[in-house]
């Protein structure tokens, strides 16, 4: 009997094994490896070390780091702020905090245009009141800050998490012993901090090296790679293009390497209690504090949907416009042909979850169960994390629009690259799921008379059911609002929201533009929404 049970055991493990490893060969190391051998061959080493290709690779470089630095004295401070101190406003503002994730890149891109760009409410302000002309950030500048409120959040969530469940008698048994706040906070905070900070400088790095949508709208004369990629594509220059693309690559496994760490914060998960500020001067500072940070990160939201309803037409002298209309939202409600995007964008990246939610379930199941080739398959798995989705566009334009594959399999790349993208988020998830499962409950299960297939209803599913939806939520989410490797592979009958939005906004329909971006934000934060609800009941 136990023969039979382990021999089912390895076939099945043997069937995932193959099957993961066909599905990640096909979408992950065939087209890389391809790509690789195109750019050795069509090798153009000029394009690195003259011109703009030498200048985008440093500025890739340079700026990358820059966010780093920003983003992460942003979100370590509100981290530290909020998780240590109670203040009027505080628990609002640890919501709001989030708020960045649900802005889409793109959207969020256009949100600072018209915040703080050459046309932004603030340069108008001061162009048409104070008489100061071209005053607004471009550049590096525009983009650092753009970055920045993108991605402190990497920080504020990774360290915030670890400052709930950090052992602070470590902190008061070195207060006891007479150290100086300064030198417990560089001598056992920050060693303690060290493992979410390194993981969320390389999210940051490698979010940083592969932005395409700020470099696109603020980089004017600061060119960056990702950008110098699609415009040498779009040019038909092939063999530049795919140099450009592995010097990406290479940059952003230059931050795996120099932002790894395999150690984990050390603590007792005892949430700790936050310090009342009692002074009244001090609640006062606080709480305007907190009132400020929260109008800065509902101000590209709010801009967003105000704009939306503006009669762009109509927007010419005024500093604020007078002029509103619902027209903005009525096309895209009542022309089939404007609602299209938006269901071409639902529709691929529901396929793109569903096919991310079939491929790393069971990598995700091998991988946490400590099963045979698992090892290999987290890999494969992670191998797009590794990469920007201009690479992995671009990897997939390579590998399969041959002429011998049919015509149609170009309309399949974009939800193929959303799924390439998203893989190693799901799996992650999963694994997380999968490995602290106890397998005990299934034999527990069985011994009471319960079918395989009434186990895994009763049993498997609910417990790794939240963490699934959550998963499937996120990916879709993400992939609604994908961009850089969208506007590589869209094709004029699957155009994606996130390309309408950049058409719109390149052509004569902002209003519908704005709209556009209305809706995507809400269709995303609900996605976010679902995933909060089903992560908080996940045991």
């Amino acid at each position: 009997m136990f023969r039979r049970v382990a021999h089912s055991l390895g076939v099945r493990d043997g069937l995932l094994l193959c099957a993961c490893l066909f599905a990640l060969t096909i979408t992950i190391v065939y087209p890389s490896l391809r790509l690789l051998a195109r750019a050795t061959l069509d090798w153009r080493m000029e394009v690195l070390l003259d011109g703009p290709g030498r200048a985008a690779v440093i500025n890739t470089i340079v700026l990358s780091f820059a966010s780093v630095a920003t983003a992460g004295i942003v979100g370590t401070t509100m981290a530290f702020v909020l998780t240590r101190y109670a203040f009027p406003g505080r628990s609002v503002l640890a919501g709001l905090a989030y708020l960045p994730l649900t802005l889409p890149p793109l959207v969020g891109v256009v949100a600072f245009y018209y915040v703080i760009g050459r046309d932004g409410f603030i340069s108008l302000f001061f162009e048409r009141m104070l008489g100061l002309e071209r005053f607004y950030p471009r550049g590096a500048i525009a983009i650092l800050i753009i970055h920045t409120y993108s991605f402190y959040v990497f920080f504020y969530a990774m360290v915030g998490a670890a400052l709930e469940s950090m052992d602070r008698s470590q902190i008061e048994a070195a207060r006891t012993l007479g150290a100086s706040p300064m030198r417990v906070f560089f001598r056992v905070t920050v060693p303690l901090l060290r493992p979410p900070l390194v993981g969320a400088a390389l999210l940051t790095f490698m979010s940083s090296g592969a932005s395409f949508s700020a470099p696109l709208i603020f980089g004017e004369d600061f060119p960056m790679l990702s950008v110098r990629i699609y415009e040498e594509t779009t040019q038909f220059n092939e063999a530049a293009a795919l140099t450009l693309t592995v010097a990406l690559a290479a940059i952003s496994l230059l931050g795996i390497f120099l932002f790894r760490s395999g150690a984990r914060v050390r603590g007792a998960a005892s949430k700790g209690v936050r310090v009342p500020m009692r002074s009244g001067p001090a609640k006062l500072l606080a709480g305007l504090g907190a009132l400020a940070c929260m109008g800065v990160l509902l101000t590209p939201h709010l801009a967003i949907v105000f704009l939306s309803f503006v009669r762009h037409e109509l927007w010419y002298a005024e500093l604020i416009p007078r002029a509103f209309t619902l027209d903005n939202y009525r096309v895209i409600m009542q022309d089939p042909r404007a609602f299209a995007p938006i269901r071409n964008s639902v529709f691929m990246s529901a396929i793109a979850a569903g096919a991310a939610l079939l491929v790393g379930l069971p990598a995700a199941y091998l991988i946490g169960r400590g099963r045979p080739g698992g090892r290999m398959v987290n890999l494969l798995v992670m191998i797009p994390w590794a990469l920007p989705g201009t690479v992995i566009a671009m990897n997939l334009l390579v590998a399969f629009n041959d002429p011998w594959l049919p015509r149609q399999t170009i309309l399949w790349l974009l939800p193929l690259a959303y799924f390439v993208r998203n893989i190693p988020l799901l799996t992650r998830m999963a694994t997380a799921a999968i490995e602290p499962f106890d397998a005990t409950l299934i034999e527990a299960g069985r011994c009471h008379g319960m079918s395989p297939f009434g186990c895994f209803l009763r049993i498997v599913l609910p417990l790794l059911g939240p963490a699934l939806i959550a998963a499937t939520a996120l990916v879709f989410a993400t992939s609604l609002g994908e961009f850089v490797a969208s506007i590589l592979l869209y094709r004029p009958t699957n155009i994606p929201i996130a390309v309408m939005i950049n058409m719109q906004l390149r052509g004569s329909g902002i209003g519908s533009a704005f709209a556009y971006s209305v809706l995507l934000i809400i269709i995303v934060a609900a996605s976010f929404l679902l995933v909060r609800r089903w992560s908080s009941r996940m045991l």
